[in-house]
């Protein structure tokens, strides 16, 4: 196939980078390549063609911003193994965004092993989404042996950068002593930065602490609030478990009086910490 055909192929998703330029990971510090579009070209796709050329120059020159925004496009318009040339050449010269996009590749074809090489290597200079993925993959044990101390180790940095599913799974093996000594009131903590980020099983899991008295004082008016988060956004199985448990604790509220004051705290919470929303004042 020509250049002139991959350009064709691959101009959609060119045309969305073009614009925007690359969408950032959660730990973005390496280098963005912008070439410049005259502003004579008439045609968009002349322009984008242009794009191309000028990326795939600077990439054979070794330029590894280019050589990543390349393998980005190729993976994008599902050029595979264009992609995977491109941004090797850019994760064998260690940037870290280019290696977490391997990353990516390499799991989504299950090829763990490769996969946890390419994540580990980011995550080791502080790219966020990758050591969540390495937490992931020490916790579930793909392409390793399972171990809930890295994942912890992983996870906790992760956490640390604003990732809200690791900040739910610390929780999580606080709550249960995994890989960590038990610690509900770090659990509540974690849970509750990642519930306030809009992550719905943290919220599930702060909604069930609150029920229990884990790590804090019982409180069923919190705990309605966060099920009704839950439910007003999921019609899946921990939506209806959401809603059963707001079922449960009703009648609890009735009964002292303090059913309106939930159902206002359940609002507040799903206008801010969430975007389906599906109010629950009477």
């Amino acid at each position: 196939m020509g250049n002139k055909d991959r350009y064709y192929i691959v101009a959609l998703s060119i045309f969305t980078l073009f614009l925007g330029g690359c969408v950032p990971m959660q730990q973005a510090k390496s280098p963005t390549f912008k070439p410049t579009i005259k502003s004579t070209d008439k045609s968009m796709l002349g322009g984008l063609q242009q794009y191309m050329a000028a990326l795939e120059q600077q990439g054979e020159k070794g330029d590894i911003a280019a050589q990543r925004q390349l393998g980005a496009m190729f993976s994008a318009s599902g050029n595979s193994e264009q992609a995977d040339r491109w941004l090797r050449l850019s994760a064998e010269s260690g940037d870290a965004d280019a290696q977490a996009k391997l990353g990516d590749i390499y799991t989504a074809s299950s090829q763990y092993d490769e996969a946890l090489n390419w994540y580990t290597k980011s995550a080791s200079q502080g790219n966020a989404k990758a050591q969540s993925q390495v937490a992931n993959f020490y916790l579930k044990g793909w392409g390793t042996d399972i171990n809930l101390e890295q994942s912890v180790y992983w996870d906790n940095l992760a956490a640390g950068q604003g990732i809200a599913s690791s900040q739910n799974n610390l929780g999580a093996a606080y709550s249960h002593g995994e890989g960590v000594d038990k610690d509900y009131g770090r659990a509540i903590f974690w849970y509750t930065k990642a519930a306030e980020q809009g992550y719905v099983i943290a919220q599930f899991n702060l909604a069930g602490s609150y029920f229990l008295g884990q790590g804090v004082k019982k409180d069923y008016q919190q705990a309605y609030a966060w099920y009704a988060t839950v439910a007003a956004q999921r019609n899946d199985r921990v939506g209806d478990k959401a809603r059963t448990m707001m079922n449960r604790v009703s009648p609890t509220l009735r009964k002292s009086g303090r059913m309106a004051p939930s159902k206002r705290l359940a609002d507040e919470y799903i206008q801010r910490y969430q975007s389906d929303r599906q109010l629950f004042t009477e």
